[in-house]
């Protein structure tokens, strides 16, 4: 079985331009239950009805989100990529500062989120920032 960063980077693969490569990948969730917490406190049932999970990857020039199913397949009609400099780390996940009409405004990520969702914070926070660098130059 591949690794879940491996398949997050295949269903993500047919989204990216001609000069992008991903730099990092990973998966979070969206809603008002997506927390551990929040889904012990309404025994699950909560978190299965409001917590939409999605695959993430940065690449040098943009954020690309592909929500999942119930099945977790990726929904290809709920996508959307947004330039870097609109995505910044808020606190235990991402913030898309002015996101798509119907698209969520923050993702959050998981307590061991490397090994149940392939994403490595680190990574994805210096994919971030050196993606942000050649956009800090070409304003000068």
């Amino acid at each position: 079985m591949a690794k879940l960063a491996d398949r997050i980077r295949e269903a993500l693969k047919p989204h990216l331009e001609p000069d992008e490569e991903l730099r990092s990948v990973g998966q979070v969730t969206s809603g008002p239950m997506s927390t551990m917490r929040a889904m012990l406190l309404t025994g699950g049932i909560g978190y299965l009805l409001f917590v939409k999970s999605w695959y993430v990857g940065v690449t040098q020039k943009r954020a690309i989100f592909v929500r999942l199913k119930a099945s977790s397949k990726p929904d290809e009609s709920m996508r959307f990529a947004t330039p870097l400099n609109n995505v910044k780390l808020d606190g235990k996940g991402i913030a898309v500062i002015t996101p798509e009409e119907g698209m969520p405004r923050n993702f959050k990520f998981h307590f061991g989120a490397r090994r149940a969702t392939g994403l490595d914070i680190d990574e994805f926070s210096a994919a971030l920032a050196t993606g942000r660098v050649p956009d800090l130059l070409e304003k000068r």
